[in-house]
């Protein structure tokens, strides 16, 4: 703010008190001035004399006060450089990591298409390796959320929030039998399990096993996962009932084929210790269950001789019978239960049959006949089975089945009426599979051994018809078998638990297993080593407040080799994230001994980052997680500067007292200032600068003389207080200027030429170095094997040299806190040093980033010169301020990381009016200059009555908007208004009440959408 004029008459102040002492001092002379005359004329003549006066007057102040702030020795703050983060891409191949030097020069082109220059602020070693896999996990909440997609996609995740995402944690475990469960209609399945360390353990199992809420029991079918219609369990033992004939499938399990049985342990019962889920043992035993009542199952195929028969009711040897002729029955899943006890059940009759029609002889009908006259009727002779054989293929031949004689002679003469008959036997253990009729299945047959009578006069054929013919199977109830494979699926990762139950003695085996882990993590997995370093991985975090203070423990670790079995090990880091509170890159050096290891079913090179307090996992704490919006890997830091290399300034000016030379460009970030001092320090004068630390460049001849000596000079703030021996100089970094001592306050230059000063000087860009994401794409010098560097977010942080008017604003509050923040306001004008194109600033003292009331917190609320929600640098420019701010604040605060800075509460302001006017004229220019109005009224930086902005935490009401409107040309009166308030969070709107927005001290008004209807009178 600029002091009041001491004079402020304008020009036509001045010509009307010239009409009114005209009258007086010349009545003779008329003053006219839209009519001059010469006596006019000179008027305006001592009129712009006598201004140009007034107006030297009127700056006497702003001089004095320029002036005082000179003898003061405060300095114009100098531009700011932009920090950014570029990421190197190695040509597709590389086989080796490469190094990019710290100072390593990228660019970017400004609007004129000149070059922008950056520099990396550290060495880099870009690896080939690259980030596979990236996954979530929590021990707590037993999840394990994969992330890779979605960061490939460009999508902002949450770390530590497994609840995002689709959950790949799984406990199951898998039973595989080929035999037993083979099964195809409605059966039982028996699991027996066994501890032989702790018995006891067993007789809890089945119903720990069965019970519903902890374990769902399925088998794999031809579309997926089926699941069993009822499960029991009592002591170790645990049924499994199947009442659908949906058949098991033979499918892959982890590569392995099989036929399988699964128990999923249910999300809501993570296990926790062994009990009772530790096993030694686990064997199976399968039987069909008739829960129809229909006597069993069908067999799947029936084939009398070579014809294919129904076992709904068939002629199973044929119409006629046949010596050796067969019947076929197949049924894999039947057949293929080994010592189990088989039943075949059918309905038996028999139905007559000849081959030729027997004719009844004529008889000559007389009156009177004897018997002898009377022809008789023909013999007839049964044919009938007599005997049959049961026989089986064992892999070379067919086999006999069963030595029964009631099997053997069951088709014996069976009754026309028909019977039920039953066939029992033992499934042989080498009962295979063989090919009939073009069928490759499990077969068993009967064989007719023999038919009585069948070559008598035709005789009458008993022919066997079979009615629903049906199977059944069960074991003994000591009879049982161990599973040929168990499988289980824990944290992503398969374990194999058949050799430690058929290893002799068996091992203990753990079928549900919990995390390793009890603390959350971040997992990456490499595709190959990330050796050597230094390698940065950078983090881009969406900002948020309050996260900084208190901030939780989060720990890096590396997988290695340990022995035979992979173990995590710390992984040494420079977190710039700070336990991911803000974006940064994590810098480390991969050790040597990396390993790669399967994890999440990858086997790939894994590092994690743990929360050792678990606080971003803990439901008692209200931790806000990091927001990830981007993972880049081989990226690093750069500032916008470009060095220029041993310059000699050009001295201007030279008096008794001090030295001035002056850079060729401004203005400067940093420099190194050395000074030609040969031949006026002596040998043993060397030897005490190296001693002191001054650093020293020496040029010697071949016989170690010395030629020439470099002395690096230091930068101070004040000169006058150094004394006559110290080496320093004083640099005005906007001007580039460097003023040297006079012998007195500042060691004296010592006599040459303008060569006896050479400058290492970084100039900057100010503002320019502000460029978009992607912008920066150009390597000043090439590096073998790196193929391309970019951005992947705008650079930030730049601004230019602070204006006159701004320093005169600054100047007494720098005197009045002398660089210490002690009051509020001391705060903002110190914020406003640390970045000069701040708009807005507010302190909330006794406020912590959340804007909650905690002592010993101090809380700045900042918009810089052109922003608003979203800001992309913001996270750059909280750093810049906040560092500033630490080095100024009390012991009791920086130390503890209580200053932060925040992005204020942005309250979008969107009115809808309906306005009346007199003409129809008005209405189109009417509504424009409403809106128009509007727009310049809440912009945040423009608006308001003043025109200054509006100032954060400022209040809106929505009665201050009808004066506004009401000034529209046209209006006659305001009919309807309302306002809405919307406060943007993390980029999303959100209607507050107006009663809500007193409650937001760091809110700030912003332009939304309005709305207006115009109407007329």
């Amino acid at each position: 703010m600029l002091p009041p004029p001491i004079d402020p008459r304008t020009l036509q102040d001045l010509i009307d008190h010239m009409k009114e002492m005209v009258p007086y001092y010349t009545p003779e002379w008329r003053f006219s001035p839209d009519d001059p005359d010469p006596g006019t004329a000179l008027f305006y003549l001592f009129a712009d004399m006598y201004l140009q006066n007034v107006d030297r007057m009127n700056r006497v102040p702003v001089k004095n006060m320029i002036a005082f702030l000179n003898l003061l020795d405060l300095q114009r703050l100098t531009a700011r450089p932009a920090r950014g983060y570029v990421t190197f891409t190695l040509s597709e191949g590389t086989p080796h990591p490469v190094l990019v030097p710290r100072g390593t020069e990228v660019a970017a082109k400004d609007e004129e298409g000149a070059p922008v220059v950056f520099q990396t602020d550290h060495a880099m070693l870009v690896t080939p390796a690259r980030i596979a896999e990236t996954f979530l996990v929590s021990a707590r909440q037993d999840r394990i959320v994969c992330l890779t997609e979605r960061l490939a996609a460009r999508e902002a995740v949450t770390i530590f929030d497994v609840t995002q995402g689709q959950d790949e944690q799984a406990h199951a475990l898998y039973i595989g039998h080929h035999d037993l469960l083979w099964i195809d209609g409605m059966a039982e399945v028996e699991v027996q399990f066994f501890n032989s360390k702790e018995r006891h353990l067993e007789r809890t199992c089945g119903e720990w096993f069965a019970d519903p809420e902890r374990v769902e029991w399925r088998y794999l079918g031809a579309q997926g996962w089926e699941p069993f219609e009822e499960v029991t369990g009592d002591g170790n033992r645990l049924w499994l009932r199947k009442k659908r004939s949906v058949p098991f499938a033979l499918d892959n399990v982890n590569g392995i084929e099989n036929r399988w049985l699964r128990a999923r342990l249910l999300p809501t019962s993570v296990p926790q210790g062994s009990h009772p889920l530790l096993i030694d043992g686990l064997r199976l035993k399968t039987q069909s269950i008739d829960e129809q009542r229909r006597g069993g199952f069908a067999p799947e195929l029936l084939f009398a001789n070579d014809q294919e028969a129904d076992p709904a009711g068939c002629f199973p040897f044929g119409e006629f019978l046949a010596p050796y002729s067969l019947l076929y029955l197949a049924s894999d899943e039947a057949f293929s239960k080994k010592d189990s006890l088989i039943e075949l059940s059918m309905r038996l009759k028999a139905i007559h049959r000849q081959l030729m029609p027997v004719e009844e002889p004529e008889v000559e009908w007389k009156l009177i006949m004897k018997d002898s006259d009377i022809p008789k009727a023909p013999k007839i002779y049964l044919a009938s089975i007599r005997s049959v054989v049961w026989e089986y293929w064992n892999g070379k031949s067919w086999a006999r089945l069963t030595n029964e004689l009631g099997h053997e002679e069951l088709f014996y003469r069976p009754l026309q009426e028909g019977i039920d008959v039953k066939v029992r036997f033992r499934c042989p253990d080498d009962l295979a599979e063989t090919f009939v009729n073009g069928h490759f299945k499990r077969f068993i047959r009967v064989r007719v051994q023999s038919v009585d009578n069948l070559y008598t006069p035709n005789p009458v054929h008993l022919s066997p018809w079979v009615e629903n013919v049906r199977l059944q199977y069960r074991y003994e109830p000591d009879v049982s078998f161990p599973a040929e494979r168990l499988l289980a699926d824990n944290n992503m990762q398969w374990s194999d638990g058949t050799p430690d139950l058929t290893a002799n003695p068996p091992r203990l085996f753990l079928p549900f297993a919990p995390l390793d882990t009890g603390h959350p993590g971040l997992y990456l997995g490499f595709d190959a080593p990330p050796t050597k370093g230094p390698l940065h991985l950078y983090f881009s975090l969406r900002q948020q407040n309050g996260v900084e203070q208190n901030r939780p423990i989060v720990d890096w670790e590396y997988l290695r080799r340990e022995g035979d079995r992979a173990e995590w090990a710390t992984l040494k880091t420079v977190d710039e994230t700070l336990d991911f509170t803000r974006s940064g890159a994590v810098q480390f050096v991969g050790p040597s001994d990396f390993t790669r290891a399967s994890l999440f079913r990858r086997e790939l090179f894994w590092i994690r980052a743990v929360n050792r307090d678990n606080r971003y996992d803990s439901p008692a704490t209200d931790q806000k997680r990091p927001i990830l919006q981007a993972l880049h890997l081989n990226t690093v830091r750069v500032t916008q500067q470009e060095t220029l290399r041993d310059e000699s300034p050009k001295q201007v000016s030279l008096n008794d007292t001090e030295v001035e030379f002056q850079l060729a460009h401004a203005p400067v970030f940093s420099e190194e200032v050395w000074v030609d001092e040969t031949g006026h320090v002596t040998e043993r004068g060397v030897q005490e600068l190296q001693e002191a630390g001054i650093r020293t460049e020496v040029v010697r001849d071949v016989g170690g003389n010395l030629l020439k000596l470099w002395v690096h000079w230091q930068a101070v703030d004040h000169i006058g207080d150094a004394s006559g021996q110290e080496r320093v100089y004083r640099i005005d970094r906007t001007a580039g200027t460097i003023r040297f001592g006079d012998g007195r306050h500042g060691k004296r230059l010592p006599d040459g030429g303008s060569d006896r000063i050479r400058v290492h000087s970084n100039k900057i860009a100010g503002k320019k170095g502000n460029v978009p994401a992607a912008a920066i794409h150009q390597m000043q010098r090439s590096i073998a094997f790196v193929q391309s560097v970019t951005n992947a977010e705008p650079t930030a942080g730049g601004c230019d040299t602070e204006p006159l008017s701004k320093s005169l604003q600054r100047g007494p509050q720098t005197i009045r806190h002398r660089d210490r923040a002690v009051t509020a306001q001391d705060y903002e004008w110190l914020a406003r040093e640390a970045y000069p194109d701040l708009a807005k600033v507010k302190t909330f003292a006794g406020y912590d980033g959340r804007m909650k009331r905690k002592s010993g917190c101090v809380t700045l609320a900042v918009l810089p010169s052109g922003g608003g929600p979203g800001l992309p640098f913001f996270p750059e420019l909280k750093r810049q301020i906040e560092e500033y701010l630490q080095k100024r604040s009390a012991t009791s605060i920086a130390m503890t990381g209580r200053v932060e800075v925040i992005e204020p509460a942005y309250l979008k302001i969107s009115v809808f009016a309906e306005l009346v006017v007199k003409s129809m004229d008005d209405v189109v220019p009417a509504e424009r200059e409403a809106i128009e109005k509007l727009n310049h009224f809440l912009n945040p930086f423009t608006g308001n009555y003043d025109g200054k902005g509006w100032e954060i935490g400022q209040q809106i009401h929505a009665s201050v908007l009808y004066g506004l409107l009401k000034s529209v040309v046209g209006i006659n009166h305001v009919q309807k208004l309302s306002m809405t308030v919307h406060r943007i969070t993390d980029g999303q709107a959100h209607e507050v009440r107006l009663e809500e927005v007193s409650h937001l001290p760091h809110g700030i008004v912003i332009n939304g959408r309005h709305q207006i209807v115009v109407d007329l009178v």
